[in-house]
Order: C-alpha cells, then structure tokens, then sequence
C-alpha cells in the first residue's frame, strides 16, 4: 500500500512527462520502471523519455531513489561538468537498455547475451563503493550514501535494484505485456499468476478488440 502511494505522488509529481507513465503503471520494482521509460517499450514509436541529465535527475528523485538533497548535489555536480553528466547519461541509457535486454530474455526462456550480463557486473561493481547497510524496521538494507556527490553514485540504486532482482525467487514473477507491440515489463504478483498485461485499460482492452474483430472477421 506504501509503494502504490509513493507511485500515485510521483505520478502526479512528474504528470506532463513522458515518464509519468513509468509511474502510473508502476512494474512492481525500481530497475523495471526505468527500464519501461526505454524508447519504443510501449509500443513502436521509438520515443525517448529520459533525454536529459536533468530528466535523468528528475525521474531518480521521483522514484525514491534519490532524497531531495542527494539529487541537488547531483544536479551540481552534473552542471559543474556537462561533459561529464552527458556521459553519464549515456552510460545509465545504457545499462537501461543492456539490462532490459536481459530481463526480456528471461521472459522469451532465452539466454542472457554475455556482453550484457558484463556491464551490468561492471556497473554493479562500479558504484559499490557509494553502497551502506542501513537499519529498516524489517532488518537491513542498502541504501545510497547520503554523502555522495560522484554522478557514478546517481546509478546506484538502479543497479541495486536489477542486481536484486536478477539473484531473487522474484525473478520467476517477471512477466512481459501480452500484446505484441508492447514491452512493458511487471512483477505478476497476483495468487494464481495469471496477470498477462501491463494494464488491462490499455492493452488488455486493445487485444480483446482486436480477438473480437479477427472473430467476426472468420465468421463473415
């Protein structure tokens, strides 16, 4: 219930962005909405949503995974050096696409590309170094230091995030939408695992459309 509020305030944070869909149609785990605010996820368009380094800056601090003072550090240290913050973005683009790839793998039963389980350890191994362990109510946790101001550290919660998905019992959940022009990717967390959209008011609805016109198109 916590998580679909957070989902609800950073939708209506960001509404008027692209990437507000990544939030209101939420794919159960950071590194699944980042990877569903890749071009040409959700249909065939090709369209961007993340263009900048400060769209970049913007989603991470809408999704929880930076505070409002580790993302105005960040934003500094990116206008300090536009070079930099451009390369970056490059880099965290992709990781993005590398790790979508691997997770649509997953979901074909196809094996992993190498290369691209390769970059994902490389920017595992990256940004550890701006992991803590912290204390939650639950146990513990990783959680990005407070203190980081290196623009390697903005990626780390998203690698975190992939890393503890691609090595949990979670993983078997992970599901692609059903139409074939979508490649929304979800955590099927419903009992019986029968979830087969991203959302049933958009693609659920234009597949059934679609079954009902092929129908009466067989039986004219």
């Amino acid at each position: 219930m916590r998580e679909r509020n957070a989902m609800r305030v950073a939708y209506a944070r960001t509404k008027g962005k692209r990437y507000a869909e990544t939030f209101r149609c939420p794919g159960g785990a950071l590194c699944l909405d980042f990877c569903n605010s890749g071009q040409g996820i959700k249909g065939s368009r090709q369209e961007e949503w993340i263009l900048t380094f400060a769209d970049l800056m913007d989603w991470l601090e809408a999704a929880g995974a930076l505070s409002k003072s580790q993302a105005t550090k960040l934003r500094a240290a990116g206008a300090g050096s536009p070079q930099a913050a451009q390369q970056f973005l490059a880099r965290a683009i992709g990781f993005r696409e590398a790790l979508a790839r691997v997770l649509l793998a997953r979901t074909e039963s196809r094996a992993a590309a190498s290369e691209d389980l390769r970059l994902i350890d490389t920017e595992y191994a990256r940004t550890a170094r701006f992991a803590r362990l912290s204390s939650t109510a639950e146990g513990f946790a990783w959680s990005l230091d407070a203190a980081g101001s290196a623009l390697d550290a903005a990626l780390r919660p998203i690698v975190e995030s992939a890393v503890g998905l691609l090595t949990s019992s979670k993983l078997a959940r992970l599901r692609r939408c059903g139409s074939s022009t979508c490649y929304w990717l979800f955590l099927d967390e419903t009992k019986n695992g029968s979830r087969r959209w991203c959302e049933m008011a958009s693609c659920g609805n234009l597949m059934k459309v679609r079954r009902h016109r092929a129908n009466q198109h067989r039986s004219a």
